[in-house]
């Protein structure tokens, strides 16, 4: 990415089953972090499917190439797959998903004048609320239900990047001190039932359940743009 992240990362990593399409995203500060990260991912889904990996398909990125990569999966009994050099219509699920990522995020971010450095912010929402969502491939039914066999909750959905107040909470502040600071969505906790707000005074996003949301404020350029049957009526 041209602009570093809150957090300082630079690039981000997807892992997608290509039997859900359900998706992992990781935020990197550096390629060379893609191993650490795999391993991390790999950890957590054989814990909580209890089935292992067996197959791991990707490009020829010097990132996926390392011989220490290979090795460990070697090790682990995973077969590794990779694309043709310069063929990348080979690995169509990811370069098609990473490009919906990207370009969801761009238009959130432009839509609400979001800043820049949120983009990971951005990103992270974009992956939250399509693996809650119906996708083609598995029919009417969401990709985190065929995963966790649970209906997601998706009533706390909010605009991004809109207007919110977090409640400070009262051992954090004295009888005269304000009782609510101002920020703005920047996505959900994967943890626990709560926001990710972004507070610019401090220049940090953290993670609120008790916010009070101001959506009809948001700003949103979509609301200035003419309909179809506006502009069919323009000269």
């Amino acid at each position: 990415m041209p602009v570093k992240a809150l957090s300082g990362a630079n690039y981000f990593l997807t892992f997608i089953d290509d039997h859900l399409r359900k998706t992992w995203i990781y935020f990197l500060k550096n390629e060379d972090e893609v191993f650490c990260r795999f391993k991390e991912f790999k950890a957590l889904v054989e814990n909580l499917t209890g089935k292992k990996i067996k197959v791991l398909h990707s490009d020829n990125g010097g990132e996926y190439v390392d011989k220490d990569f290979i090795d460990y999966c070697a090790k682990e009994g995973i077969r590794r797959e990779w694309t043709t050099p310069y063929n990348p219509k080979q690995n169509g699920v990811a370069e098609k998903k990473n490009m919906t990522i990207i370009e969801v995020a761009r238009a959130v971010l432009y839509d609400q004048d979001t800043p820049k450095f949120l983009w990971a912010e951005a990103c992270n929402t974009t992956v939250y609320v399509q693996n809650r969502t119906h996708h083609w491939a598995l029919g009417k039914i969401t990709l985190e239900k065929v995963f966790t066999g649970k209906t997601p909750e998706v009533s706390d959905f909010r605009i991004f990047g809109s207007l919110a107040y977090c409640r400070i909470p009262e051992e954090k502040r004295k009888k005269v001190d304000q009782i609510a600071e101002k920020g703005y969505l920047a996505g959900y906790s994967e943890n626990a039932r709560a926001y990710r707000i972004y507070l610019p005074r401090s220049r940090k996003v953290v993670v609120q359940r008790d916010v009070k949301f101001m959506e009809d404020r948001a700003f949103r350029r979509s609301r200035k743009m003419p309909s179809k049957e506006q502009s069919k009526e323009d000269p």
